[in-house]
């Protein structure tokens, strides 16, 4: 009897210290999530970056679309734990970038700091309703509007004219003209009619028939000799076509812009097509959009078009992000790597699951198969 009470009492205080265990638990501080010289994060800053990390996994290369992304690898290890690693690092980056610029002298004025109260409040619509329930505005300026603004600030200090690695005008020059095109065109499809073609009479179709395609292709083929032979400009030509369709709103395109924006934006081949051609000269090019169509095409020397580029004060910035992008944020990650006295929350960032933040949905293609 004596040893049945003790044994009693036994579990009775065992049960108490657990439960008394679990209360200090779950009574613990998780309204922060790290902390680096006495600064705290808060707990929404993580959530935000936990989310932020899942959009960056979906885009890595060898990821399918078309499976779950939790059921995937990335860089040798589940993709959860990939995306947690992740997350951590755009935590640490905040006391990393915020270091940097203090270092510099440069911290982040009230100006800036505006900037970066905007730019959380002009992103915050987008934010799911999952993540908005444990992520403050607070914490999304933080995690979002300072951290944009700080990463910009520091690259510019880097990079930028006076900056400790300024990068020289002829560098800028070489790396525009090695990405940039620059190119005229005038598109008509090979499928329909252009509105301003049809007569209105009844039982009219807007469809080309293969006669009227063939001609289409002739007229932009000999649209394409004349300029080649200098007895035609490419405004000429599509000023001819304008009057060939009835139109007062044709006019030549014109564009200077990057490979990738072409790779993009643009009908397969034409990127193919730039590379091939010597500057001046015109071509006639077969594409296929949500129909077939013909491009007369011109391409134009890049080298005369970089002061004209410059013109416009952010295209310099543009150029910088271009070049020095992928190093730079090579060197933020190598410095975060390296950054020393910043503690996790585990307790608090560990109650927070992947899956809280992401849902696959079938794409129509692979739910079909």
């Amino acid at each position: 009897m004596k040893m049945k009470l003790m044994s009693k009492l036994t579990a009775l205080a065992l049960a108490v210290v657990l439960a008394f265990g679990a209360a200090s638990c779950s009574t613990a501080d998780q309204s922060w999530s790290a902390e680096k010289d006495g600064d705290r994060l808060p707990v929404g800053v993580y959530v935000y970056n936990l989310y932020a990390a899942i959009n960056t996994a979906k885009q890595q290369e060898g990821v399918d679309s078309s499976v779950s992304l939790l059921d995937q690898q990335i860089d040798g290890q589940s993709a959860e734990d990939w995306i947690r690693a992740e997350a951590l690092r755009y935590t640490k980056e905040i006391y990393y970038l915020r270091d940097q610029l203090d270092a510099l002298g440069i911290p982040l004025t009230e100006d800036e700091q505006a900037q970066a109260e905007s730019l959380a409040a002009s992103a915050w619509g987008y934010i799911p309703d999952s993540v908005k329930k444990y992520v403050a505005q607070d914490s999304f300026v933080i995690a979002y509007g300072e951290t944009s603004v700080m990463y910009s600030k520091l690259f510019d200090a880097i990079y930028g004219e006076g900056g400790s690695n300024e990068v020289p005008d002829d560098d800028l020059r070489a790396y525009f003209e090695d990405t940039y095109y620059d190119f005229d065109y005038v598109l008509s499809s090979l499928s329909y009619k252009e509105d301003t073609e049809l007569t209105g009479e009844e039982g009219e179709s807007s469809e080309m028939t293969e006669e009227e395609a063939s001609a289409r292709r002739e007229l932009f083929e000999g649209y394409a000799e004349k300029i080649n032979a200098g007895e035609m400009t490419m405004e000429e030509a599509a000023e001819d076509f304008a009057s060939v369709i009835s139109s007062e709103d044709e006019e030549l395109t014109h564009q200077l812009i990057d490979g990738a924006y072409i790779d993009s934006y643009f009908p397969d081949g034409v990127r193919a097509a730039l590379d091939e051609m010597a500057d001046g000269e015109v071509r006639t090019l077969e594409v296929s959009t949500l129909s077939d169509g013909i491009l007369l095409l011109q391409k134009n020397a890049i080298s005369d078009a970089y002061d004209t580029f410059l013109e416009t004060e952010s295209n310099r910035d543009t150029l910088l992000v271009g070049l020095k992008s992928d190093e730079f944020a090579a060197s933020v990650e190598s410095g975060c790597d390296a950054l020393e006295g910043v503690t996790f929350n585990d307790e608090a960032i560990s109650t927070y699951k992947v899956s809280e933040f992401y849902t696959f949905t079938p794409s129509s293609s692979s739910s079909a198969s």
